[in-house]
């Protein structure tokens, strides 16, 4: 208990010295937010342009590699200038935190040396070690190195579902994964600070903190788990007061309710501010605690030497103190001008509604016609989404997998049958039942109810050469006469379907975007809803594309993605997206500083 105790006192000492840590953090973080990401980002655009490539993904990476080899090597040279930058910013903190626990005053100048002499030294192993120690084991061990260069780096949502439902297998294996990473993450977690604060080479440093870490895993662990718990319940608890603080006063002072969410919305970013440094430094904070209670933190380094300050004059200082507080009143009329829009024009807008799959609460069978007939008479979505893969023969299906067994129990792909094969087939799903659909019927029926569609196609390696003319042929003109929109995860099926015929509606589907919003002829872009942001949105509508939110399936999230400005919602709960769909004037200045706390993350 005594140990536990310890930690608690040293977390809460290490907040309370959160003034110590301000200037590095902020600096390091508005270098990398204002000048290195957006350079990183347009240096990465510029290349995909020179290759005349709109977009990066996995789904190209192949194709670059063997058509672009100029454009691939530049983009592995922008790799390794991005872990380069994440290095230099680890080492910049690190250091910063190591002569803070040391109590010796150090100059930015002299910060800035200290790194750069580390990044003279480093070797390609150690740049792979890094590559593996940030971008593999500490994003997923809770305490992470919260960097803005490695924000892009998530696991899309979609990716858990597919993991967590109903596969027992993939569920043990992502356990058993996250545990060992966990491990590995603890018994390296001083390979770095060895060699940065001692300069030792890469194979010492590995071996130390191994034999360092033995038999105290869950010593070290512990302190993590104590100081991430401690500083997200610290920024919660804040946020939460600061929620009912301003819901409070609506409720008893509605004539007050706006200047108390300018007021409490500047609180709530001084939080956020607070919550971004000790996020970024806690690993640090960690790290050189424990060096020092063990008597492994090294003395100050050799390139090191205190500087003799020099008395300012008294006239320099008034000059000093002036102009700091000319800049703090400076930035709060911005701040709060900045807020003050924000709490009022908000880019909430009507959204485009979309039923996922044809289903609503698991009404019914997904792409199945009943499901589509009693999905639009009851919610009466915009657009109903459904799946369309071409079959052996070369028509079309209406369905997901590209395996039948999950659904079907047969273990068969959809392009290894015929169509009239596949449409004697039961499909099983929500306690019922329905035989698998030809594109023929389903859009037959849709059209004789009125119902826009939204046909995802979904593109396979044995695909005829002539799928898209064959599609476009039998199709085009029935859904341009009757409104239906396109979309598919293949951008070369969006640019092809736009070339062929300009007048359909298509949109490209992304997982998750690492440079924003691609170049190409699509009309709307559907992203992942984790991986979705407000700037995003901004910068899609910008270039005169629409943004679909895939696939928000709760009230707080519909909401939060109209706040952002969204344009279409796919979602498999229509009924509530219906009931979510109120107006603007209905979200109250409380909903607005919550939906700014969910997005700030």
């Amino acid at each position: 208990m005594s140990y536990f105790k310890r930690n608690f006192i040293k977390t809460w000492q290490f907040i309370k010295e959160a003034k110590s840590y301000f200037r590095d953090v902020l600096l390091m973080h508005g270098f990398l937010l204002f000048f290195l990401t957006p350079f990183l980002a347009s240096m990465t655009r510029f290349i995909l342009r020179q290759g005349n490539l709109a977009y990066i993904s996995y789904d190209n990476l192949g194709m670059i590699a063997f058509n672009h080899p100029f454009v691939f090597v530049s983009l592995i040279g922008m790799l390794i200038l991005l872990v380069i930058s994440v290095f230099f910013e680890f080492t910049f903190l690190l250091l910063s935190i190591y002569f803070i626990q040391i109590r010796q005053p150090i100059s930015l100048r002299q910060l800035l040396k200290g790194t750069l002499l580390q990044l003279k030294k480093i070797k390609f192993g150690t740049l792979l070690f890094f590559l593996f120690y940030f971008f593999l084991v500490l994003p997923i061990t809770g305490m992470k190195f919260n960097s803005e260069l490695l924000s892009k780096f998530e696991i899309p949502m979609f990716i858990m579902d597919f993991i967590f439902e109903n596969r027992i297998l993939f569920i043990a294996l992502f356990i058993i994964g996250y545990l060992i990473l966990i491990y590995l993450a603890v018994r390296f977690i001083f390979a770095l600070p060895e060699m940065i604060l001692k300069e030792q080479t890469f194979k010492k440093s590995i071996k130390f903190s191994w034999n360092e870490t033995k038999g105290n895993f869950f010593r070290i662990f512990s302190q993590i788990l104590i100081v991430s718990l401690t500083l997200v319940g610290f920024t919660g608890i804040s946020y939460g007061l600061i929620i009912f603080a301003q819901t409070f006063v609506e409720k008893y002072f509605a004539n007050y309710s706006l200047g108390s969410a300018i007021a409490l919305m500047t609180v709530l970013q001084m939080v956020w501010l607070l919550s971004v440094i000790f996020s970024s430094v806690g690993i640090f904070f960690i790290i050189i605690d424990y060096m020092d209670s063990h008597n492994f933190l090294p003395e100050k380094p050799v390139w090191f030497v205190p500087e003799i300050k020099k008395e300012q004059k008294q006239w320099i200082k008034q000059v000093k103190s002036k102009g700091i507080l000319i800049l703090i009143l400076g930035g709060m009329v911005i701040i709060g001008t900045n807020n003050y829009d924000f709490l009022e024009h908000p880019t909430t807008v009507r959204p485009v509604t979309v039923s996922h799959r044809g289903v609503d609460n698991a009404n019914g069978v997904q792409n199945s016609i009943a499901a589509l007939k009693k999905t639009s008479q009851d919610t009466h979505p915009d657009y109903i989404e459904m799946d369309i893969q071409e079959t052996k023969d070369q028509q079309f299906v209406v369905y997901h997998d590209f395996n039948l067994k999950s659904l079907t129990g047969l273990s068969k792909k959809p392009n290894e049958l015929n169509l009239n094969e596949l449409t004697k087939l039961t499909v099983h799903e929500n306690d019922q039942e329905e035989l698998i659909t030809s594109f023929d019927d389903y859009i037959e029926t849709a059209n004789k109810i009125n119902q826009k569609l939204m046909i995802e196609i979904k593109p396979t390696k044995d695909d005829s050469p002539e799928m898209i003319d064959h599609f476009l042929e039998r199709y085009g003109k029935n859904i341009l006469k009757h409104g239906h929109i396109i979309q598919s995860l293949s951008f070369d099926i969006v640019e092809e379907l736009k070339k062929k015929e300009p007048k359909i509606v298509v949109g490209y589907i992304m997982p998750f975007s690492i440079v924003g919003p691609p170049d190409g002829e699509m009309d709307f872009i559907t992203m992942e809803y984790t991986t979705l942001n407000a700037s995003f949105i901004t910068s899609a509508n910008a270039k005169g594309k629409d943004v679909y939110a895939w696939t928000p399936n709760d009230e707080e999230t519909m909401t939060r993605m109209m706040f952002y400005g969204v344009d279409g919602i796919i979602t498999d709960q229509m009924d509530m997206l219906n009931q979510t769909l109120v107006d603007e004037t209905k979200i109250t200045y409380s909903d607005k500083l919550l939906y700014f706390v969910i997005g700030m993350g």
